[in-house]
């Protein structure tokens, strides 16, 4: 599988700024809270950045091989498929795995997260269907087995929507919102954080029903591209002022928190409106630090816990108030902010080290092997 067609090198930043993101949300849940939901939900909501890259998955993933499976499934394209994707998602995975087992086994810590028997789980990338009952391991990566597993039914349904797009959309659609509507209003959490608190009805599913989440939001992303191939009204979502207006309310609403299900939809239309703009927006993103995090956005959404590790096995940090609880890990605003600087900072850098020593020279090795080069735009979502 050669590269087949062009870079849409607006859409990259997205992918940094839903990795950071989430890493503001997990630094507010696990290290220092200092901003609270009465203030904001902008970092208690971080968790929908997952459902962001899903969809971003789905959309770039159908522009990079969807011709490849536009005229059938031969064992040929979809086993070239499955190594690119391979090589590209897993040997990071697997890294951070080994130094999560190395460092436990190390410091005897050992618990309902860092347990023995989920690593096989971890290992054959299953971790997302709800054979523990909890996340375990490093717990971002719940979303890389659903995502995995959205790519080994992607050829079908890419073959599907080339043959008969009418037909196959009539199906996905309505799928795609029962799907939804099921995880919003069927699935019913308890908060790890505290554990005999009910979690209201919320798309924060992950190590139980996981995979349904990522099999939506990747879906919605190729039915995304679907509508962007068509040309639907480029005229209006490549305006610069579309774009400013529709990311603006998307903070807003995230700020006030409405259902869930909604932002799916801004988030499609921001992916929509990425994709075709050609003014500012595309000035802004193809600035040199932009498009860096977007290269680097697999590595932070994955080391991320490495670094959060020592506060999740009890380190505490000089002027933030501790409780009786995990969740309960107050701090000044300025106070926090400082420490999230750092934070960003070790991640960002660390980040950056992992994507040079390890996803890319493990991603070209692999593909060497395999002797089947990924086309050169096919970014993790």
């Amino acid at each position: 599988m050669g590269k087949t067609q062009t870079y849409i090198s607006n859409l990259t930043p997205l992918r940094g700024f839903a990795a950071l993101w989430v890493v503001s949300y997990h630094f507010q849940a696990i290290v220092a809270t200092f901003i609270h939901p009465a203030q904001t939900h902008i970092f208690e909501l971080g968790y929908l950045m997952v459902d962001m890259f899903f969809i971003l998955s789905g959309f770039i993933i159908l522009h990079v091989y969807g011709q490849h499976f536009s005229a059938g499934m031969s064992r040929r394209d979809f086993s070239a498929f499955a190594k690119a994707r391979f090589a590209r998602i897993y040997p990071l995975h697997l890294f951070t795995l080994i130094v999560l087992i190395i460092f436990v086994a190390a410091n005897k810590a050992w618990d309902t997260i860092f347990d023995a028997k989920a690593i096989p789980a971890n290992i054959f990338l299953i971790h997302s269907f709800g054979l523990f009952h909890i996340f375990t391991w490093n717990v971002p990566s719940w979303s890389i087995s659903a995502e995995w597993w959205a790519y080994m039914i992607f050829p079908f349904i890419a073959f599907f929507l080339s043959k008969n797009k009418r037909m196959a959309i009539l199906i996905l659609v309505p799928l795609i919102l029962i799907t939804y509507f099921a995880l919003i209003y069927r699935v019913h959490l308890k908060s790890f954080l505290m554990p005999n608190t009910i979690v209201p009805h919320n798309l924060d599913v992950t190590y139980n029903f996981g995979y349904l989440r990522g099999f939506a939001g990747f879906t919605t992303g190729m039915l995304v591209y679907e509508l962007y191939r068509s040309g639907f009204l480029t005229n209006f979502f490549r305006k610069d002022l579309v774009a400013f207006l529709v990311i603006l309310g998307t903070i807003y609403f995230i700020h006030l928190k409405i259902n869930d299900g909604i932002y799916i939809i801004l988030f499609a239309t921001i992916v929509l409106c990425f994709a075709y703009n050609a003014g500012r927006v595309q000035l802004l993103c193809n600035l040199r630090f932009a498009q860096f995090i977007g290269d680097i956005s697999y590595s932070i959404y994955m080391v991320q816990l490495l670094v959060f590790l020592p506060f999740i096995l009890g380190l505490h940090l000089p002027l933030v108030k501790y409780g009786k609880t995990s969740a309960d890990h107050d701090t000044s605003f300025w106070v926090g902010l400082i420490y999230f600087a750092i934070f960003l900072a070790a991640i960002i850098g660390s980040s950056a080290l992992s994507y040079k020593f390890i996803e890319v020279p493990c991603r070209k090795w692999l593909n060497g092997k395999w002797k089947k080069p990924e086309p050169a735009y096919a970014p993790a979502a």
